[in-house]
């Protein structure tokens, strides 16, 4: 998955090959096709998800459904459970995404695959959204429809309500995603803006009995926020108001946007799932975090979980966590190397300029970081996004030290230069540091471990 023979011909070399195989293996842990077939099998015409069993034969038809960067996997694995039971299915995965899947896990036979845009929706967007209204339209009281979410979903699939067109939508989720605003907290306007999200999909399906296989990419592992298609969020179009206010693109969002959730204000949330709807978190963020800690054990550090609720301003984190590094390995405190900081959750970039370059929170992250080190500190830092790509960008993340700002500047490249532009990736390329894995299969968190090894390391 890492280029190592490219991270590792420079830099703190050891710390740096540690901290790669820590996060190999907390990707292996977070895998969706072996977590769906962990938590689910089908034997003697029964199919069982934990708890809960299901007889396959009292059901007319099986459709599928899915959307987000993890999805491909999960679809691959109920193809594996189901077979020629599905009558028919769809997913969307983001655009780049399928010919590698495909290259690495076949083809799927019985649902129809698609690729769309993320972070932004596009015309492919909205026809995804289609499609899955197409098939919640065909579902009857008798049939049990299988949804397959993971954290891309709310770009990949798309289905404005009546008087928001598509160019509209994607202008939201494009100020958004650039306005520094929690995942949630983005969800939360889109949601507002949708017919299938905020739990409104569960009430077209005509009483069809609903599974929802769920990876998480939300800090906290909310069934809530990772269930969006089936789930209310108990937040209100009021509520969407007073978040784009507080990050300061109510203004310049579309006139139809702002029209559709003033009149709304006064809407309240929409009612709780129905009693046919089964849901389940086959891969939660934790399980990252838990196995990046359990790994750094495994090689003989210390480890020191930090946090599973990272957030704020990438560079920022990046500063503090250098901070941390630091004392680390000035003082020996809040643990002695040799030792590892683990740390998971989101950071956001916000772009205050109306532009940017190219690179993403964890480059940013990873960025900061090494700005605050000397060139010889024994401290290298990974920061990847677990899909394999950091913000808009094919950069999974990046794998830096002490002297990545000279590897940068002897290739004539400002790398701070470069942050306060928010087009880092061009830096890091340079230095050598940035991640390149290709399309993950997994979609949880972002993973920060930052290595610190003793003086003669």
């Amino acid at each position: 998955m890492f280029d190592l023979e490219s991270l590792l011909s420079h830099g703190f070399v050891a710390g740096r090959r540690i901290a790669l195989d820590i996060a190999s293996h907390a990707l292996q842990a977070v895998d969706p096709y072996g977590a769906v077939l962990r938590h689910a099998e089908v034997r003697g015409g029964r199919l069982s998800i934990d708890d809960d069993t299901f007889d396959l034969a009292r059901f007319e038809r099986i459709y599928i459904v899915g959307g987000g960067k993890a999805c491909y996997p999960q679809a691959v694995a109920v193809e594996q459970l189901l077979g020629d039971r599905i009558t028919d299915g769809f997913i969307s995965v983001k655009r780049g995404q399928l010919a590698p899947f495909m290259q690495r896990m076949g083809r799927l036979k019985r649902i129809r695959v698609a690729e769309s845009a993320h972070p932004v929706p596009d015309a492919a967007s909205l026809q995804a959204g289609r499609e899955i209204l197409a098939i919640a339209g065909r579902v009857t009281g008798g049939d049990l429809l299988i949804c397959l979410t993971s954290g891309g979903t709310s770009a990949q699939v798309i289905a404005p309500v009546e008087g928001i067109s598509m160019p509209d939508k994607a202008l939201v989720n494009r100020l958004m995603v650039h306005s520094g605003a929690d995942i949630t907290e983005i969800m939360t306007v889109r949601g507002h803006l949708s017919r299938i999200k905020n739990g409104q999909l569960a009430a077209q399906l005509h009483g069809a009995t609903t599974i929802t296989l769920a990876v998480s990419d939300e800090k906290t592992d909310s069934l809530m926020w990772n269930t969006d298609w089936m789930t209310p969020n108990g937040t209100t179009p009021a509520d969407a108001v007073r978040i784009a206010k507080a990050y300061a693109v109510w203004e310049r969002m579309p006139e139809s946007v702002r029209r559709y959730l003033s009149s709304h204000e006064g809407s309240t949330p929409p009612p709780a799932a129905t009693p046919a709807l089964h849901q389940y978190m086959v891969v939660k963020t934790r399980e990252l975090f838990d196995a990046a800690t359990g790994r750094a054990a495994q090689l003989g550090l210390t480890p020191l979980p930090l946090t599973s609720l990272l957030s704020g301003e990438s560079r920022e984190v990046g500063r503090v966590l250098a901070a941390v590094a630091r004392e680390v390995a000035h003082s020996g405190q809040p643990v002695a190397p040799p030792c590892a900081l683990i740390a998971t959750g989101e950071t956001s970039v916000r772009l205050t300029n109306g532009g940017a370059g190219e690179g993403g929170p964890n480059q940013e992250l990873a960025a900061g970081v090494c700005l605050e080190l000397e060139a010889d500190a024994n401290i290298a830092v990974l920061a990847l996004d677990t899909d394999g790509s950091d913000g808009p960008t094919d950069v999974a993340g990046a794998l830096t030290d002490g002297t990545t700002p000279l590897r940068a500047a002897q290739a004539g490249v400002d790398l701070p230069a470069c942050l306060n532009e928010h087009s880092v990736s061009r830096a890091l390329s340079a230095a050598g540091d940035a991640v390149i894995t290709g399309p993950t299969g997994t979609n949880v968190n972002d993973l920060v471990a930052i290595v610190v090894l003793p003086d003669a390391a």
